[in-house]
């Protein structure tokens, strides 16, 4: 139509787009980018209730961040998930704030959101009180950024069991581990693309290159000798996909390549419908649960990608594989441990 009525025509249109442009870019209206290629926006499909695999995934949210309360929420919603989200304490605006809408703006979650979250089932733990390295603390300062964290969520009513160390730093720290042990029942510590449930999975494949410990049977936190495991409920490991995200410079595509691949590992560890019977690293008896990926995710947002951050396309995708797959989806609340054989166990699995 632009032929025929000329050059106010064009001029008319050219304000129009300018006008448009505007309207996308001041009101942030969502980018999609990777998810169309995944289709990723159509209804989730019916489980086949035959599927009697025991694949299983951990989630969990640090820092909480409000793009997991605006975006990572409603997708676990839509497929039925729950998750684990650890709070950074003196991050939360303060629920005595005057300044509303400087908490509406405010880059992380409220604590009526916390708070809501936890009303309605997900899982909320504690990630320290300011986010310090822990290694470089005091003993009292360690003491007060541990301890306070369990205090200010009991303050909201929430009881913490398990404690996120800032940076994944601690693990080999005999200090870090007896705090968080006076506080906590178990502390995500470290980095890894499984949890072996009896803390052995590393010996015969050492994917840590700071593995330097005896060779272990179980979780105990310190051996006979009064040396600190490399592995225990107090060192338990994550997958942690900012670092994917960093590492495939946000190729959406590889990384989830990336996370399909980290999920099935699983696979030489648990019996899956007998898919790897002939498989000789299969190490499962009895279809028992041995090995966890537990995937950790901080912000998402659309298009802007925030340095390591994930796409809300990406998660979206993440989510509907997990889903279409029969994953068993569970948080850091449904490990239990074992004090007689000292063996961290699932337990709505176990029951």
């Amino acid at each position: 139509m632009l032929k025929t009525i000329g050059s106010f025509g064009v001029l008319f249109s050219i304000i129009i787009i300018d006008a448009f442009i505007t309207f996308v870019i001041e009101f942030s209206l969502p980018v999609k980018t990777f998810g169309q290629s995944l289709d990723i926006q159509q209804q989730p499909q019916q489980k086949d209730s035959s599927n009697n695999n025991n694949k299983v995934v951990i989630l969990t949210f640090g820092n909480a961040p409000k793009s997991q309360y605006t975006y990572a929420k409603p997708i676990l919603d839509k497929y039925g998930f729950n998750a684990s989200f650890f709070i950074v304490c003196d991050w939360i605006p303060s629920d005595n704030s005057d300044k509303e809408e400087d908490d509406e703006n405010s880059e992380d979650m409220t604590w009526q959101e916390i708070v809501t979250l936890h009303k309605e089932g997900y899982d909320i733990e504690a990630k320290s009180f300011n986010h310090k390295d822990l290694t470089k603390l005091s003993t009292s300062d360690l003491d007060f950024e541990v301890g306070e964290s369990k205090m200010c969520l009991a303050d909201h009513n929430i009881n913490s069991r398990v404690f996120g160390t800032p940076y994944g730093k601690g693990w080999d720290n005999s200090t870090v581990i007896d705090t968080i042990a006076k506080y906590y029942d178990f502390a995500i510590t470290g980095f890894s693309n499984l949890m072996y449930l009896n803390c052995d999975g590393w010996n015969n494949d050492q994917e840590e290159k700071d593995y330097q410990s005896n060779i272990q049977t179980d979780c105990r936190t310190y051996f006979d000798d009064g040396t600190l495991t490399y592995a225990n409920r107090y060192s338990i490991r994550e997958w942690s996909h900012d670092s994917a995200d960093k590492k495939y410079l946000d190729n959406d595509q590889r990384t989830f390549e990336e996370f399909v691949k980290v999920v099935n590992s699983q696979d030489n560890f648990n019996n899956n419908n007998n898919n790897n019977e002939n498989n000789e690293n299969n190490n499962n008896e009895n279809g028992i649960i041995k090995a966890i990926p537990i995937i950790a995710y901080h912000d998402l947002d659309y298009g802007e990608r925030i340095p390591g951050s994930t796409d809300v396309n990406l998660f979206d995708a993440e989510m509907k594989y997990l889903y279409d797959n029969a994953f068993t989806v569970l948080t850091m609340a449904d490990l239990g441990y074992d004090e007689n054989t000292n063996q961290l166990y699932i337990k709505q699995l176990d029951q």
